[in-house]
């Protein structure tokens, strides 16, 4: 199995997330909307071998800000992509794209020639005028959240349909796809990804059905290779490429077979190497923006993290809820970063962190030690919510670093409280809507598996579709790791916790009040 690691670089007040693996000269990846990078995996598998396999998430997608302006273009996807391998110090290489993709390679390999040996273009999408005005009117809905959870049975719905119909809303048996649609678990990593862009999902897409698909390909001097499966649904794309295209560009017709798919792409990319290596130790996390993300080594994986208000004096780390994971403390980072070095993490398994070999408290106790470590924290102060209060309190207790206050946000009540729905995938969607539910109760009520008006959280604003939908991310994003967090952190007496951190001079603080309505700035 290859091993895979993410990253951020920040450039232009903006973040690029992106993985790499491998050895070997270095090679680009660009992957489909709407989804990340993680599209790619099953192609850097095939040539992280031969070589080193770098994808990025494009900017409104994955991890990846969005761009800063209403209407972007592919072209403006292509600079971004230019500044993101300059910032890795990528120079010629080979850059392949498939479907949006696509069309941002193509428009780097002419705005940006020296930067591109190839330009790999897989489903490669040529849409007719009125095609262009009937994708750009039906196919980008706004997806914002509401209260009473429509928009995730529309989404269940739309990735459904994505892969019976195309286009997805033409439901008709015209526009049926001759083929059967994947498996459960590759639906679920579609939602995924679409809940990790949100409404960001649809300025990249349109961009591609702007693009004037064959007029850069007559514009480029860099080797163009066009292809496409049988088993792509552009495969019939192929057929409207013109008959004169230039002789640096040829077309390939593959088998559904991905054997033969990833040695194509490989065979191509070694017949036009590019010149240099990837140094990713020289990349800078440094960025001039409110809100800064990345990600460690712990053990045999990877812990992400949020920061703000780096270097001003003693850090305070926050621990989320599980289910949960550190977005939904964006907005407090911020405002803690103006006089305070603030850092939230993603528990293993939760957000974008990986699960830790031992998922007990204690293994989770390990876990949280080295990665402090490894962000360089020593002493702290320590703040969590609900599990994330339980865990904390056995993390001070346990006296491995110097904690000197700790606050309890809405603390579980007993060690056999309900705390996670079943968000194991179901075809009729099932699963999400029992996330939903979960995530709106849990702001309502203290259990939210009881729902008593004399047991009720008072609402921390008026409207919180914001920090409902956060949770609720929060909960599909981390579902493997869920049940075994939970677990652990009710797994032992809180009272023993809180008297042993106390023995080591931690002054505590229970609140029934979360952490987004608690003083944190060092007034507490």
């Amino acid at each position: 199995m290859t091993t895979v690691k993410r990253q951020t670089l920040g450039f232009d007040g903006r973040e690029i997330y992106f993985r790499y693996a491998g050895n070997g000269p270095p090679v680009v990846l660009c992957h489909e909307s709407p989804r990340s990078s993680a599209a790619l995996l099953p192609l850097m598998e095939r040539l992280a071998p031969h070589f080193t396999v770098i994808g990025f998430d494009t900017p409104g997608f994955g991890g990846s800000d969005p761009l800063r302006m209403d209407h972007p273009s592919s072209a403006d996807y292509a600079d971004a992509l230019a500044m993101a391998m300059t910032g890795l110090g990528l120079k010629r290489t080979p850059v392949y794209g498939t479907h949006t993709g696509a069309c941002i390679a193509m428009s780097l390999a002419v705005r940006h020639p020296d930067q591109v040996s190839v330009v790999i273009l897989d489903g490669y999408p040529i849409f007719t005028t009125a095609e262009k005005e009937e994708l750009l009117r039906d196919y980008l809905p706004t997806f914002r959240p509401v209260w009473d959870g429509t928009h995730v049975a529309w989404l269940w719905a739309r990735v459904r349909d994505q892969f019976t119909f195309f286009p997805w809303y033409a439901t008709s048996q015209s526009s049926r796809l001759p083929r059967d649609p994947p498996g459960l678990e590759f639906h679920q990593l579609i939602v995924e990804d679409f809940l990790r862009a949100g409404d960001d999902y649809r300025p990249a897409y349109a961009s591609a059905f702007r693009f004037d698909a064959i007029k850069p390909l007559v514009a480029s001097a860099v080797p163009v290779a066009i292809m496409a499966r049988e088993d792509d649904l552009l495969f019939p794309h192929l057929e409207r490429l013109p008959d004169d295209l230039p002789s640096n560009v040829s077309v390939h017709r593959l088998s559904a077979d991905r054997d033969v798919w990833g040695d194509a792409i490989g065979r191509i990319m070694a017949d036009h190497p590019g010149q240099g290596a990837f140094a990713h130790e020289a990349f800078s996390a440094s960025l001039e923006r409110p809100l800064q993300r990345g990600f460690v080594e712990v053990g045999d994986g990877l812990a992400h993290f949020r920061r703000a208000g780096q270097g001003m004096g003693r850090p305070l780390v926050l621990l989320h809820r599980t289910p949960g994971w550190s977005a939904e403390f964006n907005d407090q980072i911020i405002r803690l970063g103006h006089t305070r070095h603030a850092i939230a993490i993603d528990l293993p398994g939760n957000g974008e962190s990986d699960c830790c070999a031992d998922m007990s408290l204690e293994g989770l106790l390990n876990w949280l030690e080295e990665t402090l470590a490894k962000l360089d924290i020593n002493a702290c102060d320590l703040a969590g919510e609900h599990t994330g209060a339980a865990i904390a309190g056995a993390f001070a207790a346990r006296g491995s670093i110097d904690i000197e206050r700790l606050v309890m946000a809405q603390a579980p009540e007993n060690d056999i409280e309900p705390v996670c729905p079943d968000m194991i995938p179901r075809w009729d969607g099932g699963h999400l809507m029992a996330a939903w539910y979960w995530a709106r109760d849990g702001l309502l009520y203290r259990n939210w598996n009881a729902r008593r008006a004399r047991a009720s959280w008072d609402l921390e604003t008026d409207s919180p579709i914001l920090s409902l939908h956060a949770r609720f991310v929060g909960a599909v994003l981390g579902a493997k790791g869920n049940a075994a967090l939970c677990t652990a952190a009710l797994s032992a007496p809180p009272g023993l916790h809180l008297d042993t951190a106390a023995r080591h001079g931690t002054e505590i603080d229970n609140t029934d009040r979360p952490l987004a309505a608690y003083p944190l700035d060092g007034s507490w």
